[in-house]
């Protein structure tokens, strides 16, 4: 990744349809090209503390040097996506940023009294959001300094630049 860490490095939208949203953003708004995860194995998932399931689908594409992330959740399972969409919110899903010290960071946001609202891993590395809804109207999620996270999200940037608006829409696997 070329952002700073602990800069704000995505805003991410939750969609009820994915096929339509990839259409808006990358044929409107030029953004693009966007990767697509098809049911993302997100592991060892807690939503509110309880186990969580939660099947979703991610797209991750880049505006300059912001990622946007769309998110499609296959199931009806609780989860912090079902929360936003069954509240008839729209908009910003959450913002995400990777912090130099993702351990020191996480406790920063539970002292001031944020709720980890989810947890999980990707391919072993750790994933939270934090519910900050009540005082910035959406959830902050914080990713490690993994390679993982940061190999994909250069991978996302460098197809980005000079893209040329030829095939807009690439499966990925994690």
């Amino acid at each position: 990744m070329t952002q700073p860490l602990g800069s704000v490095r995505q805003l991410a939208y939750v969609v009820s349809d994915l096929d339509a949203a990839l259409d808006y953003w990358t044929g409107t708004l030029n953004a693009g090209p966007f990767f697509v995860l098809e049911h993302c194995p997100l592991e060892n998932q807690k939503y509110y503390g309880e186990d969580g399931h939660a099947d979703v689908t991610l797209a991750l594409g880049n505006t300059g040097d912001l990622q946007i992330e769309l998110i499609y959740q296959h199931n009806d399972a609780p989860s912090v996506y079902q929360d936003f969409l069954q509240a008839g919110r729209v908009g910003v899903h959450h913002i995400a940023l990777m912090p130099e010290d993702y351990a020191a960071a996480h406790k920063r946001y539970q002292a001031q009294g944020h709720q980890v609202a989810f947890e999980c891993t990707v391919d072993g590395a750790p994933v939270v959001y934090f519910d900050t809804l009540d005082s910035v109207g959406h959830y902050i999620e914080l990713w490690d300094n993994h390679a993982v996270f940061r190999d994909l999200f250069l991978m996302v940037e460098e197809a980005a630049r000079g893209w040329d608006g030829k095939d807009p829409i690439r499966r990925l696997e994690i």
